[in-house]
C-alpha cells in the first residue's frame, strides 16, 4: 500500500490563495470603510467564500445534509464539538471581565434597520459556518505529519482570528474560540461535525441577538 502524498507548500498555498486574498481585502476594508458600512462588507466577504468554494468544490452543501442522517456517533460529536465552543466562549468572556481595560478590537456590525438586521442574520448565522468551516479547518489544516498539524492549526486559528478582530486581545481571545473546533476536525477528521457544531453555535448566540432586537423595535 502506497503512503499518501504529502502537501507540498506550493499546493497549500495555491489551495488557500484566493480565500486568503478575499480575507486581506476585507481586512484591509475594515480599517478604512466607515463602520456603518461594516456590516455589508462582512456579508460579502461571506458571500465570495462561499461563491468560491462552491465553484471549487472544496463546500457540498447536499453532503452536509447528508450527514444530518448519519446516526448517534455524528451526533454526540457534534454535541462535545459544541459544548467545547459554548466552554471557552464563556471562558473568552471571563477573561475579558477580568481585564476590561483591554481593547478587544471586535467589528461592529450595525443593526438599525431591517435591511442590516436581515443582513447580519445571513451573514452571522448561515454562511459563517459553512466558509470558515471549509477555509480555516478543512482547507488549512494538514494531516501530514504532526508538526505540520500543529503549525497549519496555528496558522488557521490565526486567520480566523484575524477575521474577526483587530487587536492583539481580541484575536488572542478569537483564537480560543476556534481551539475546541480545530481540535474537534483534527480529532473526527469530519468538517461536518464541525461545521453542524459551529452553526448550531451562531443559531443560538446570533438567532438570539436577532430575537432581542426585533423584541425591541416592537415593543
Amino acid at each position: 500500500m502506497s503512503k499518501q502524498k504529502k502537501t507540498s507548500f506550493r499546493d497549500y498555498i495555491t489551495l488557500n490563495a484566493i480565500p486568503i486574498l478575499i480575507e486581506v481585502v476585507f481586512i484591509l476594508s475594515c480599517l478604512i470603510v466607515p463602520s456603518s458600512y461594516l456590516i455589508y462588507t462582512n456579508a460579502l466577504f461571506y458571500f465570495l467564500l462561499l461563491v468560491y468554494f462552491l465553484i471549487s468544490k472544496d463546500l457540498n452543501l447536499k453532503e452536509w445534509f447528508r450527514s444530518f442522517k448519519s446516526g448517534r456517533k455524528y451526533w454526540i460529536q457534534v454535541l462535545l464539538t459544541f459544548l467545547g465552543f459554548v466552554l471557552t466562549f464563556a471562558l473568552t468572556r471571563m477573561l475579558e471581565g477580568f481585564f476590561p481595560n483591554f481593547e478587544i478590537g471586535s467589528i461592529s456590525l450595525r443593526r438599525d434597520s431591517w435591511l442590516t438586521l436581515i443582513v447580519f442574520s445571513i451573514s452571522t448565522i448561515f454562511l459563517p459556518a459553512m466558509t470558515e468551516e471549509t477555509f480555516y479547518r478543512k482547507n488549512m489544516i494538514l494531516f501530514d505529519s504532526k508538526k505540520a498539524i500543529f503549525l497549519t492549526t496555528f496558522f488557521s486559528m490565526l486567520l480566523y482570528a484575524l477575521e474577526h478582530s483587530l487587536s492583539w486581545w481580541g484575536i488572542f481571545l478569537t483564537m480560543i474560540w476556534a481551539l475546541p473546533l480545530s481540535l474537534s476536525y483534527i480529532r473526527t477528521r469530519n468538517i461536518y461535525v464541525v461545521m453542524t457544531a459551529h452553526f448550531i453555535g451562531n443559531l443560538i448566540g446570533n438567532g438570539s441577538d436577532v430575537i432581542a432586537t426585533l423584541i425591541h423595535w416592537l415593543s
